[in-house]
């Protein structure tokens, strides 16, 4: 029994190592194919995987399933570049996978915005359903109870300032719900300051740009997205895929800096309390500004 546990042990290990370097190790592109081919659109003559004059590939054959379901996936913009490809990477190997494409190697995997689109399209359908049906908001009684003799610097608070500081957590929490995508990218656009401050001499990738920075983070949106979808797909289990998601956010970014889990917790903990303190003052700046146009109309 021990014996079997140490064998099992070492396969574990072999696995777990084998899966690392694959991890690590770039995306290879098919090596070119050194049959003669004539293309079946234009007739041209050529060695290669794809024709020289009107880019047809040479692996055209028959139709199937797959062929056809390519088809169907070429309305959505999703047939022509690796969308599948850039999926597993997301899931299995997110940081490696975003220094690949900011490395150079784009070709293979599909683009970030034009990603986040779709997806952000996905997650609005599984939200809301086909119909896209609009629910009528009624607001009942005890919504609109009023609230008196609240005073900030001597101004009294009406009713009307209350409410829209009320609403401002439900509408986070219909956000959150209706478009988790969107929320997400506006959260890592906020955070992309603080966040470019802390990654712009990352170990990785010591002389990032903002620019790349900011694809970054559209595409570690992409893979939260996509673990979010699989989420409210699956019936079992959606609340421990969505702990996840966030855990999976801070393994990307590891992934893509290079830093230690310390350093990068205090970086993402260090970007989290000044979106707080940010979030504050804005909310903070409006309600001032709402109680001076209140005396002004008094």
């Amino acid at each position: 029994m021990s014996w079997k546990f140490i064998t099992d042990s070492r396969s574990w290990e072999v696995k777990k190592r084998a899966f690392r370097i694959w991890q690590l190790t770039p995306h290879k592109v098919a090596p070119m194919n050194e049959e003669l081919h004539i293309c079946q659109s234009c007739g041209t003559s050529f060695k290669g995987n794809y024709c020289p004059r009107c880019g047809q590939s040479a692996r055209i054959g028959r139709f199937s399933f797959k062929t056809a379901f390519k088809l169907f996936l070429d309305v959505w913009g999703m047939g022509n570049r690796g969308m599948f490809h850039s999926i597993r990477d997301l899931i299995l190997r997110p940081g490696y996978m975003i220094r690949d494409y900011l490395s150079g190697c784009q070709s293979v995997y599909f683009p970030p915005f034009k990603m986040f689109f779709i997806l952000s399209t996905i997650s609005l359908l599984i939200a809301n359903g086909i119909s896209f049906e609009t629910e009528e908001h009624h607001t009942s009684s005890e919504e609109i109870t009023e609230t008196k003799g609240i005073t900030i610097n001597g101004k009294e608070v009406n009713d009307k300032t209350i409410q829209f500081i009320k609403k401002i957590p439900k509408f986070i929490k219909v956000a959150e719900e209706k478009a988790p995508t969107l929320l997400a990218f506006l959260m890592l656009v906020l955070a992309s300051a603080p966040l470019y401050l802390f990654f712009r001499r990352c170990p990785a990738l010591p002389d990032l740009r903002y620019s790349e920075h900011l694809v970054a983070l559209v595409y570690t949106s992409n893979m939260y997205s996509i673990y979010r979808i699989i989420a409210d797909i699956t019936p079992i289990g959606s609340t421990l895929l969505k702990i996840l998601a966030v855990i999976m956010v801070f393994v990307a970014l590891k992934q893509f800096t290079g830093y230690s889990k310390r350093r990068l917790f205090w970086y993402m903990f260090l970007t989290i309390l000044l979106i707080f303190i940010v979030l504050l003052a804005i909310i903070s700046l409006i309600v001032f500004i709402v109680m001076n146009a209140q005396g002004d109309a008094a």
